[in-house]
This record gives structure tokens, C-alpha cells and sequence, in this order.
């Protein structure tokens, strides 16, 4: 539909990184799609990912042709059905500053649930977008007064879905969908973006990744 070069995917494992705090909440080896400015393993089920610059995931529905990829992720390659979530927090600085968890099946089948400076005045809420050679961003009005939230995906056959939870107890579902492409390819992971910002810091904690029995 468009023309952009493919991320690469650079595999790698938790150890690599010097003096690290054992990381154990999500299978190994690693991918990792655009590579973050830094980032810390801060304990077994806990990380920090820092995106740069204008790094950012989207395809404008009234623009293709201007379709950005550079947000950092850190993925995993899931086996079957699975649930992964993690508790996101973040301080924002412009609008859109956001820390997400990740699906890719390919360039044009993704979609990620984010905890997102959405009307750029600090006050984070929910935002999701599925892509399918386009974005379909939507806002909600599930909002994390405290500055962070419990964000989870899951799949069941080719089936995905989107929660978030303010305890990590009660969810609320926002999305059930699929994506095209090879679900065999599919990745899951965690995601930082400051679209128009000077770069973000997002902290991931409470990381569990949960296969199918």
C-alpha cells in the first residue's frame, strides 16, 4: 500500500545486559523492534524502556504515505494462546508520551493498548489502535489518575483482545479483534513512544506472560 523500509528484528537476551537484575517474567530470547535509547531490567518481572525522539507507530488513515515506525519494543514470540499484562506508568511531557503493550504480525498487521497523554494536559487514559495497512486509533475515557494502569492482551485462535484494570484485579475489555497476515509471526511485547516529544521513559512492572495450559 506504501511504501517503508521493514524493522529489523534484533534477537537477544536478557544476561547481555551488564549488571542487570535477573529478568525471568517473559520467555527468552528477546526481540527487539527498533531499539530503545536504553533500557533496565529493574527486577524479575519489571523493566524500564526509554524511547527518543519523535519515535512514534502509525499509519494516518488521511495520509498513508506518512506512516512512522520507530517506537522501541521489546517482544517475545508466543507458542499458541497467551495472556501478557503489565502495570504502566509513566510522567508525560508532550502530548501522545505513552508506554504500550505490543502485537505484530507484520509491518501492516499490528495494533498496541496504551496508557497515553491522549489531550496532551498530563492526564493519562486509555488509548488503542489496530492496524490493517491503516491505524484505527480510538480514546476512551478510562482514565489513570494516579499515573499508571494495568494494561493486558490476550489470544485465543486468532482472536486478540485488549483490558485494562486500575487494581489488576477488575478488567475492562476495550477491543476484541483480529489482525491478517500469518499469526504464526505473531510477537507481543512492551512499547514506548513520544510522537512529537523529546523522548520517554516508561516503567513496566508486574509483568506476566501467561501461555495456554
Amino acid at each position: 500500500m506504501f511504501a517503508r523500509s521493514a524493522a529489523a528484528f534484533v534477537l537477544f537476551v536478557a544476561s547481555a545486559v551488564a549488571a542487570e537484575p535477573p529478568f525471568t517474567a517473559l520467555p527468552q530470547p528477546f526481540e527487539m523492534r527498533n531499539p530503545p535509547v536504553v533500557w533496565h531490567a529493574t527486577g524479575p518481572d519489571a523493566m524500564t524502556i526509554a524511547a527518543g525522539p519523535k519515535a512514534n507507530w502509525f499509519v494516518p488513515p488521511w495520509n498513508p504515505k506518512n506512516a512512522v515506525d520507530s517506537a522501541p519494543s521489546l517482544l517475545i514470540h508466543p507458542k499458541g494462546d497467551f495472556t501478557l499484562s503489565a502495570k504502566v506508568a509513566l510522567q508525560p511531557k508532550k502530548r501522545w508520551d505513552s508506554g504500550c503493550i505490543a502485537l505484530v504480525v507484520d509491518n501492516d498487521n499490528w495494533a498496541k493498548l496504551c496508557l497515553e497523554n491522549a489531550q496532551g494536559d498530563g492526564r493519562l487514559s486509555v488509548v488503542h489502535v489496530v492496524n490493517r495497512g491503516v491505524s484505527d486509533d480510538a480514546y476512551t475515557d478510562f482514565a489513570a489518575p494516579g499515573g499508571e494502569v494495568y494494561l493486558k492482551v490476550s489470544r485465543k485462535g486468532e482472536g486478540l483482545s485488549f483490558d485494562a484494570s486500575l487494581d489488576g484485579k477488575t478488567w475492562t475489555m476495550f477491543r476484541a479483534f483480529t489482525l491478517g497476515g500469518d499469526f504464526k509471526a505473531l510477537r507481543a511485547g512492551l512499547l514506548a513512544q513520544s510522537p512529537v516529544g523529546d523522548g520517554m521513559t516508561v516503567a513496566f512492572t508486574d509483568i506476566r506472560y501467561d501461555p495456554a495450559n
